[in-house]
């Protein structure tokens, strides 16, 4: 782990099948202890034979009270359709100073771009599977690469700035936040 700031204590949030836990432990490698949990017990069985969680749980998370909290909470793509207050537990499971990983489709019932700037997440829409990423505090456009293509896309966007921030367009879709 030299030189890799660890993860410590991760949640992952929907493990599903354990993917991401591939990812972690496998590609990343910085995690402490990992604990998956996912409301579909056939999931669970089979992120099991991976082999990679030192915890899994069949519960929805908002019925999740573990007795510690985490450094790390990450939920990709399973938020969207729930209430707000869910991300407000799922705030309560992480220690001060932990971080906060979201992927989200669409946001919460409830919770909108300016919530989630207010309580500091930053926010990025997501755009041209994660080659360009558009802060949606500053509307800065990151782009993967270089290229020709993203250059001028970027270009683009830039030139649309005023129209996109003006319709709120940028803040429907998919959206990635973390804290």
């Amino acid at each position: 782990m030299k030189g890799k700031r660890s993860l410590g204590r991760v949640l992952d949030i929907g493990c599903g099948l354990g993917f991401t836990a591939l990812v972690l432990k496998l590609y990343l490698g910085n995690v402490e202890y990992l604990v998956g949990v996912d409301i579909s017990p056939e999931k669970i069985r089979k992120a099991e034979r991976l082999n990679l969680y030192d915890e899994l749980h069949v519960v929805d998370i908002r019925n999740f009270n573990p007795e510690q909290k985490f450094d790390t909470i990450i939920a990709l793509e399973v938020l969207h359709g729930l209430p707000g207050d869910t991300l407000v537990h799922i705030e309560s499971l992480v220690k001060e100073n932990g971080s906060i990983v979201l992927a989200l489709p669409t946001l919460p019932t409830g919770i909108s771009v300016e919530d989630l700037i207010k309580r500091d997440y930053y926010i990025y829409r997501y755009m041209l599977r994660g080659f360009v990423l558009i802060d949606l505090k500053s509307y800065e456009i990151h782009l993967a690469s270089q290229s020709h293509f993203l250059r001028a896309i970027k270009f683009i966007l830039t030139v649309l700035k005023p129209l996109l921030k003006m319709t709120g367009i940028l803040k429907k879709g998919y959206v990635l936040a973390f804290k």
